[in-house]
């Protein structure tokens, strides 16, 4: 039975999008942490998980797969067997942006010694920071350590900074970019499809399928102003006239419909798209 590790919290409802679009459905009765896989045959199984023990999971064999951030997958990095990453995946927990592990605090500057206390999210990678300081693990919300005192610095996750700047801290170093990433003990075509798929999905996000009816003499005119892929797909109709298809981004399309009609495009018809590829 192949095991797929998928993120609770903030990274799950857009995973499970994600995988709807693809045509896998993931079914979960009531509270419960294992879930069915219906529309795949690459996993049976879902394992719903905190996203920081995804990578031990995968590298225990518990599951073959798993979707977490890179993060996670550095802070729990096993020596002498490392995981694979089978694709980077670009969206973050609010956004498609990406996030960022940051050193942060008052001061202008980073001071490591003995009477420093760091609180930090990822205890691992702040000791690569911090070989002097007393390091304490945080559960989040680690700007308030800093405010209050109880800390010097911060070793956390931000998004956009906004918070950071919000409470009067300063960014003092980037750690590290944290895609949400696939991961796996072994590389397999499998995986590695499955991981463009995903990619395939959110890539149509930014897209909308367009097809309209236009008359013979206005085609060579909607053709010159319409984005497509590749090329726009042009078919001729019983009555004489044309079907045009093309894949347009969503931004162009208020301005596309209107250019569209005023060309005598009929018929037009805006579809979301599953996948992109």
């Amino acid at each position: 039975m192949k095991t797929l590790a998928i993120p609770n919290g903030s990274l799950y409802e857009k995973t499970i999008s994600l995988l709807k679009k693809i045509g896998i459905e993931i079914y979960v009765e009531g509270r419960s942490y294992e879930a069915q896989v219906k529309g795949s045959d690459i996993f049976t199984r879902a394992y719903i998980m905190r996203p920081q023990k995804i990578p031990r999971a995968v590298f225990r064999g518990v599951a073959n797969a798993g979707i977490c951030g890179y993060d996670c997958v550095c802070e729990e990095y096993v020596e002498n067997a490392p995981l694979q990453i089978i694709s980077e995946l670009n969206f973050g927990r609010n956004s498609e942006k990406s996030v960022k592990i940051i050193i942060f605090g008052k001061r202008k500057e980073i001071v490591d010694s003995e009477n420093v206390i760091v609180s930090a999210e990822y205890t691992n990678l702040a000791k690569k920071f911090f070989k002097k300081a007393r390091i304490e693990y945080s559960c989040g919300t680690t700007e308030a350590d800093i405010i209050t005192g109880l800390a010097d610095y911060g070793v956390g996750v931000t998004e956009s900074g906004k918070s950071i700047a919000d409470n009067g801290l300063k960014i003092l170093k980037e750690i590290m970019i944290s895609p949400v990433v696939l991961i796996a003990k072994e590389r397999s075509p499998k995986l590695e499809f499955f991981g463009k798929q995903i990619n395939g999905a959110l890539k149509s996000e930014k897209f909308q399928l367009i097809k309209m009816d236009a008359r013979k003499d206005i085609v060579e005119e909607i053709i010159k102003i319409v984005p497509s892929i590749q090329s726009p797909t042009v078919n001729v109709l019983a009555n004489g006239s044309f079907a045009i298809e093309t894949v347009a981004p969503k931004k162009l399309l208020s301005d596309l419909i209107l250019n569209l009609q005023k060309l005598g495009a009929k018929g037009i018809i805006v579809q979301d798209i599953n996948i992109l590829m």
